[in-house]
């Protein structure tokens, strides 16, 4: 009854469903937002859905609007697919799920190219979906601070099985008992259960409650916030200076007289609502794209054809760098190119590809293609990594690695620049963050200075704690006093 949606070979058991149901009542929603869109702009995406249903041209025009004005897309129906962000492409796919009138909403990982703002409002109206009109959703997740909100029932699963399917706060509270799960448990949650604070509440706690709890025992807890020590001698390794973009003549200010330096061994991030040109920053500033004006200057010289030597460049559809047919013909073939003496099985063990390596990288998932990418970056040591959202697609504890590789890297004299809408992964790893709007972006600043006087862009920690700690940006930058 489910073909259309189930991939693969089924060995055994069988996929049950209401008899009243079929392949019309269910939408799907793929994490590769690439792979979904076959037209040239949203509203022909739209049309060409309904179209396919056999729907009138006025039936068409009024779902368009409505879906449209639903999701806040209303300007987006004309633009063109190559000049939306993987965020607003995310839109467009929901969009078309939810045009089809869906009684079963799958989505997997529909939050994860969308900045903050933008996920909450998405999951607010999933939610609204999900009670309103009794549209069953099944949501696949490795980011759950947002979504587990919303949920029902939270199910986990690891290496191809079931382990868990309990009501939210028992699947939460069991989690922390399992030390490779750990960190999948919400921000607040861990923290109050890290610090064995009494609670009747059910988990997940808001973050009015445990910003309530955390004054009420002020007095025996106290803040650690990581410290970043900035080397304001090191020499600037890129200048951009007065830097312009506009994809059409008469088209609006992509980027706008920005300019900044980047210095040597220190790490950057760039933060912001979606299409708002980060990416086509860090397209510009690669020489991807190539400014209307302004400099782009690489250890103090104009940028030579020797550049992308010296540099690496991970795009946020990954898939674009692979070239060879199996993931070990990737490996080998950059490490030929760069003659380091790093090992191949070295490789598979420090990026997690053991295993795969007969696997087509097109046929990875799509966090295993991010480190994958991330393998051939570091296995050609360049002095700076450009990353564009590094950690869509990675679980918890995958973000922790490339956290933990970035500093490595940086120690080693490594700059890193990198445009992302993990506010979490920014906060925990890097020494200079800045946010960019309507093509222009604020002052590169520390995390602490950065996040701390923020409404809604900044972490779920920062916001319970703010009246009590407006310093701490994560659970582990409170501890308990010593006595």
């Amino acid at each position: 009854m489910l073909a259309d949606l189930a991939v693969g070979k089924v060995l055994s058991g069988e996929l049950v469903t209401d008899l009243s149901l079929n392949n019309n009542n269910f939408a799907y929603v793929s994490q590769f937002v690439d792979n979904q869109m076959v037209m040239e702009t949203p509203r022909d995406e739209l049309k060409f859905v309904l179209d396919n249903q056999g729907c009138s041209q006025n039936e068409i025009q009024l779902r368009i609007t409505e879906i449209a004005s639903y999701l806040g897309i209303i300007d987006l129906l004309d633009i063109n697919e190559k000049r939306l962000s993987g965020g607003q492409k995310q839109l467009v796919n929901l969009a078309s799920a939810l045009i089809l009138k869906p009684k079963v909403l799958l989505l997997d990982e529909p939050t994860s190219q969308l900045d903050p703002i933008a996920a909450e409002k998405l999951l607010q109206v999933v939610h609204k979906i999900n009670e309103e009109l009794n549209v069953t959703v099944l949501l696949v997740e490795h980011e759950i601070d947002r979504a587990i909100r919303y949920a029902n029932r939270l199910l986990v699963m690891e290496e191809g099985s079931l382990i868990e399917d309990a009501p939210v706060d028992k699947g939460l509270r069991d989690i922390y008992q399992n030390p490779h799960l750990k960190n999948y448990l919400t921000q607040v949650d861990r923290l109050i259960l890290e610090l064995n604070l009494p609670t009747d509440q059910q988990l997940p706690l808001s973050n009015k409650e445990v910003g309530l709890l955390i004054n009420q025992h002020r007095t025996s807890l106290k803040s650690v916030p990581r410290k970043i020590l900035v080397d304001t001698t090191a020499e600037n390794i890129l200048e951009i200076k007065r830097l312009n973009f506009r994809f059409d003549f008469n088209g609006p200010q992509i980027i706008n007289n920005v300019s900044f330096e980047l210095k040597r061994g220190q790490s950057y991030c760039v933060i912001g609502p979606n299409g708002m040109g980060k990416t086509t920053l860090l397209k510009t500033m690669t020489q991807q794209l190539k400014p209307q004006s302004g400099k782009i200057l690489f250890a103090g010289h104009k940028v030579q054809n020797d550049f992308y030597q010296k540099v690496f460049v991970l795009p946020q559809n990954p898939a674009i760098l692979f070239m060879e047919d199996t993931v070990a013909e990737e490996i080998k073939y950059q490490l030929q190119l760069s003659r380091r003496d790093t090992t191949f099985e070295a490789v598979l063990e420090k990026f997690s590809l053991k295993g795969l390596e007969k696997t087509s990288p097109y046929d990875l998932s799509g966090g295993q293609q991010e480190f994958l990418a991330l393998a051939l970056g570091f296995i050609k040591n360049p002095q700076i990594l450009f990353l564009d959202e590094p950690t869509k697609g990675l679980d918890p504890n995958k973000k922790l690695e490339l956290g933990q590789m970035l500093n490595q890297f940086q120690k080693t004299g490594g700059t890193v620049f990198v445009n992302s809408h993990d506010l979490l992964f920014a906060a925990r790893f890097f020494d200079q963050i800045a946010m960019m709007f309507d093509g222009k972006i604020s002052q590169f600043t520390t995390p602490t200075v950065f996040f701390k006087d923020k409404f809604f862009y900044t972490t779920e920690i920062n916001k319970a704690l703010r009246e009590t700690f407006p310093l701490a940006l994560s659970w582990e930058d409170i501890k308990r006093s010593e006595s």
